[in-house]
């Protein structure tokens, strides 16, 4: 039954006007054949992973006539929806004992931008992209969002041309050590749930981030966040995000409640310091 949707779905990516693509970025074949090594399969169908490689920001170089030629946004929705799937299923049979909360914590930290833009660079696939120039001289943030964007279409582009066999394996092999973690990986990826859990078991309360500045250039902000225990500032970052920075202040407070440098006794006096 997969295999007839997928080949339905094929179907859907035919109308690329591979030619003309060639034109104009000649260096598509190497590409593909770039993606090709990374994820170790020869392509059947050119166009699927030509169309993955298309970022949105690269079609401003066609002047008018843009039929035939279209972005990897298609894709990028197909891996989504496959690569939640996979970090699903697999999470669940490599940990039996962990609840529903936990699992879904798991596998957003996973799929998250972070991590698959991370996984993006480990691999390569930035170097085989066609980005217009503007969008990889922008913000760390909207970098970010480029390169998980691709790893999820280049994701779809294998599922199709593959199969689900090819493209589960694949996968596997990027996140097994993730996975394998577990409990491990959701620490690491999620430092703000753990600071929570941390404050809460002492003082019954979460850690308060506030946004108290930016810093930069007008072409490049950066956002600075600091993370307050009552009235006193425990931790502050910046970041391009301010969803990114309050992730970088609760990874630096942990780094300081290891290191003993911030302690319970110490959450406990600035809490009473508020009353």
């Amino acid at each position: 039954m997969l295999e007839k949707r997928l080949t339905l779905l094929r179907t859907h990516f035919k109308e690329l006007n591979f030619n003309k693509l060639s034109r104009v970025f000649p260096q598509i074949e190497a590409n593909i054949d770039k993606l090709g090594e990374i994820q170790g399969h020869r392509y059947q169908d050119k166009k699927l992973a030509a169309i993955s490689l298309v970022h949105r920001s690269s079609l401003v170089y066609w002047p008018t006539d843009k039929s035939g030629i279209f972005s990897n946004e298609r894709l990028e929705f197909l891996g989504d929806a496959f690569l939640s799937f996979f970090v699903a299923s697999e999470a669940m049979i490599e940990h039996r004992s962990l609840q529903e909360g936990d699992l879904s914590r798991l596998r957003a930290a996973l799929v998250g931008t972070e991590n698959l833009a991370l996984k993006s660079r480990d691999l390569g696939i930035g170097e085989c992209l066609l980005v217009g120039k503007a969008e990889m001289n922008s913000n760390p943030q909207r970098r970010d969002n480029v390169l998980a964007d691709a790893f999820e279409a280049v994701t779809a582009a294998l599922l199709l041309d593959a199969g689900e066999e090819k493209a589960r394996a694949w996968l596997l092999k990027i996140f097994s050590e993730d996975l394998l973690a577990g409990k491990d990986t959701l620490l690491k990826f999620d430092a703000k749930s753990k600071l929570q859990q941390w404050t809460q078991g002492i003082i019954g309360v979460p850690p308060v981030y506030k946004a108290i500045g930016t810093e930069g250039t007008p072409q490049e902000t950066f956002f600075i966040v600091a993370a307050f225990i009552g009235e006193t500032e425990i931790g502050r970052a910046s970041a391009a995000s301010k969803r990114e920075a309050s992730k970088k202040v609760a990874d630096k407070i942990i780094e300081k409640i290891e290191s003993g440098e911030l302690t319970k006794e110490m959450i406990v006096s600035f809490f009473g310091k508020e009353k």
